[in-house]
């Protein structure tokens, strides 16, 4: 994954989390696990997360990534982001459809797995390197 997709990655996940316009302490663990993951500093990785909310100058466009592959991965740990407290905020939802969209995928793929997830409780936490893992 080139750096480009790996700053497009963590941007997108922030955004999701600030989709409902907090971002609880599980998703700023679910966070910085996964910029750890994509190789960012840990200083960076708590700013970042500390002072989204102030942050004026981060794009609110979905992340457009160089391969459906990676757009997958980032949708699927959404998913898992998303699916952690069992409150699915609907902005969420609609952006991670915007996100698909932007790449490519059918919407179909992703509330099938939406719907797995929610079936199948998943922990994100033990998941998380599961799907990111795959394409470094």
């Amino acid at each position: 994954m080139n750096q480009i997709d790996k700053s497009n990655y963590f941007r997108g996940i922030l955004l999701l989390s600030g989709k409902d316009n907090r971002i609880s302490q599980e998703e700023q663990n679910f966070i910085d696990n996964l910029g750890e993951k994509l190789g960012f500093e840990k200083s960076f990785r708590r700013t970042a997360i500390n002072s989204f909310f102030q942050n004026q100058y981060i794009s609110n466009d979905p992340p457009l990534f160089s391969s459906q592959q990676i757009a997958r991965s980032f949708l699927y740990d959404g998913i898992l982001l998303i699916t952690n407290d069992d409150k699915i905020n609907q902005n969420e939802v609609d952006w991670l459809n915007k996100v698909a969209e932007t790449n490519g995928i059918n919407e179909n793929w992703l509330y099938e797995m939406l719907d797995f997830t929610k079936k199948n409780k998943l922990n994100p936490t033990e998941l998380i390197p599961l799907s990111l893992e795959e394409i470094l």
